[in-house]
């Protein structure tokens, strides 16, 4: 579409050039003119001149008295003079009617190029503009341009009235292209206003509707005032927003609750283990449970108090008291079964806290530092409290 109109804007102005290339030409052709005006006019006036030069010398030549006998050899030049004369008069007049011929035929081509450019720019004007009414006298206007280029010939008008036709023919069947793409879209538009139409008329009806009733009806005195219905609906959608921030105030509120329920059993749950865990560490360094161990068979009792030295000397001098209810103490006991993991104490140092002779065999002792190794490992990372709990509290 865009290569079509500017292919056709070119056209245009190649015809816009082709114009004005014919009205230069006609001013040439006017300059010619006067240029011919001017020199038959010079023609005229010379014409003149001798006609007034021969009658001044007739009547000079008649009123001298030659004698007779110098007459006759007078009488010769004179005719010959006035022959000579009597030519280049008819010469010049012959000469002049050629030029009036010729500015004639200039003139009726001059306004015969005058009135076809003024036909072709009213062609291009009826053409350009959007008027569909003048379609009668564009066709007439192209008969007269179609007459006039034959009139005047192709060799002088250049067949800018050829060259316009086509650009036509192509305008109109852009025009036409135009017009077929744009149907639908046109089409759509007209339906949207047809259904536009109708619901405004639906509306007027139940307007109308509602008029009737309310003049059939009579309205309360309060209902009629426009500040009160105003009023009225401002309330309404404050009521509408209050009940939606309570709905939402409520469900945050419920899930609030919800949190903070499962926090405190979370926090049950890590209370019952720190107190079993601290229960367990009690009763592993209770001394009553270490002489009840020692009933036991050898290795069992060996075994044992390995397991349960593994917290050293520090661990077990520094055990306090503890109650459910005291949580530094737990913490504390917790952080020391945690250093006795890392550290290990020597065999001698075991030995020296559960006040026994060191007099063991090797291989024994080696075999019973693998055992407490190994079962200190377990005690020491079996009581670990869930990873989802909160060690804040």
């Amino acid at each position: 579409m865009d290569e079509h109109v500017a292919r056709l804007q070119e056209m245009l102005r190649c015809e816009r050039a082709k114009c004005t290339r014919l009205q230069l030409r006609s001013n040439q052709q006017e300059a010619e003119l006067r240029r011919r005006e001017q020199h038959s006019n010079r023609l005229k006036e010379r014409l003149s001149q001798l006609t007034d030069r021969q009658r001044e010398k007739g009547p000079s030549i008649e009123v001298l008295n030659f004698p007779p006998g110098g007459r006759g050899k007078r009488e010769q030049p004179i005719k010959s003079f006035r022959s000579t004369a009597k030519k280049e008069e008819a010469t010049l007049r012959l000469m002049l009617e050629r030029r009036e011929a010729e500015l004639r035929e200039v003139m009726k081509l001059r306004h015969s190029l005058t009135t076809l450019l003024h036909a072709l720019r009213v062609d291009m004007e009826h053409t350009l503009s959007d008027v569909v009414d003048v379609q009668d006298e564009a066709q007439t206007a192209g008969k007269r341009l179609d007459q006039a280029e034959v009139a005047l010939g192709v060799h002088v008008t250049g067949g800018v009235v050829q060259s316009w036709r086509q650009v036509q023919k192509r305008l109109d069947d852009v025009l036409s292209e135009g017009n077929a793409s744009v149907g639908t879209d046109h089409d759509k538009l007209l339906t949207r206003l047809e259904t536009e139409l109708k619901e405004s008329q639906q509306l007027v009806r139940l307007q109308q509707q509602l008029l009737q009733d309310s003049l059939a009806s009579p309205v309360p005195s309060e209902l009629a005032d426009s500040y009160f219905l105003e009023e009225w609906e401002r309330l309404q959608v404050g009521w509408s927003e209050l009940h939606h921030q309570r709905r939402t105030f409520e469900r945050e509120r419920q899930s609030f609750t919800d949190a903070a329920i499962r926090l405190s059993h979370e926090r049950r749950d890590f209370e019952q283990q720190k107190a079993s865990l601290l229960k367990q560490q009690y009763l592993c360094d209770s001394p009553l449970f270490n002489k009840g161990a020692q009933n036991n068979n050898n290795n069992r009792r060996e075994s044992t108090a390995l397991n349960f030295s593994g917290l050293g000397p520090t661990s077990i001098s520094g055990c306090l008291p503890i109650t459910p209810s005291s949580t530094e103490s737990g913490t504390a006991a917790v952080s020391g079964l945690h250093q006795g993991a890392v550290q290990t104490p020597s065999t001698p140092e075991l030995y020296s806290a559960l006040s026994l002779s060191y007099n063991c065999r090797t291989g024994e002792v080696d075999h019973q530092s693998e055992t407490w190794d190994g079962r200190a490992d377990r005690m020491v990372h079996t009581p670990q409290a869930p990873h989802f709990l909160d060690w804040s509290f």
